[in-house]
């Protein structure tokens, strides 16, 4: 049977032979291999922290959607992640974004079938909207109802 050179059996030593001299810089030997493993350790948690956090905001995790974002009269923004989305905008948010964009823009519009005094598909309902040229090869909506 072949010995490996890596599983030979450890030798104890007395300890005791050695100076209090170079027992403090044995010490100091184990204390500084101890710190720089802590900071590789440190490092490489960082990175895989930031490399994940980088995935996400390029989209590399989850898949990203275009959202117009269209809001009721009176509001005429919103704030997501410190972020000022305007109305009238066209994003390319995360998907997870896109729904919390989605659900803000559905209360501005409940809320304004409240204060209106409507049901709450009366803005959702056609009100004979069509796309119209306004030349330059540009087009643009008629017949939206705007309060």
């Amino acid at each position: 049977m072949a010995t490996d050179d890596k599983k030979k059996p450890r030798v104890h030593v007395d300890t005791s032979i050695l100076d209090a001299k170079t027992i403090e810089e044995v010490r100091v030997q184990a204390k500084a291999k101890v710190e720089k493993e802590r900071i590789a350790a440190a490092k490489a948690q960082l990175l895989e922290e930031f490399e994940a956090t980088e995935r996400q905001a390029k989209g590399l995790t989850e898949a990203m959607e275009e959202i117009f974002i269209d809001l009721a009269p009176y509001a005429d923004r919103l704030m997501l992640d410190g972020k000022i989305l305007f109305q009238g905008q066209t994003k390319i948010v995360r998907a997870s974004e896109a729904a919390v964009i989605r659900e803000m823009m559905q209360a501005t519009w409940r809320h304004q079938s409240i204060v209106d005094g409507k049901p709450e598909d009366f803005y959702r309902r056609s009100r004979g909207q069509r796309v119209i040229p306004l030349g330059n090869g540009q087009a643009g909506v008629s017949n939206i109802l705007r309060a």
